[in-house]
């Protein structure tokens, strides 16, 4: 049993995060899909006034 577990910088704000890189919610920069912290995405979500629909598990480890 493992585990997977994406360490990356938020495609927004350039922090790091760890995530799990199947569900963690992203955006397009220049084509590319850069995830998102939660920081981001709670601040998505007031500007935008909805949710996300960030999954759960997005930040946790991905189990093989």
């Amino acid at each position: 049993m493992g585990y997977m577990l994406l360490i990356c910088e938020c495609g927004a704000c350039h922090k790091p995060l760890t995530c799990n890189p199947d569900l963690v919610p992203s955006i397009r920069i220049n084509g590319v899909r850069e995830p998102l912290c939660r920081e981001c995405v709670a601040q998505w979500e007031r500007i935008h006034g909805r949710s996300a629909n960030a999954h759960p598990d997005a930040y946790d480890p991905l189990e093989n």
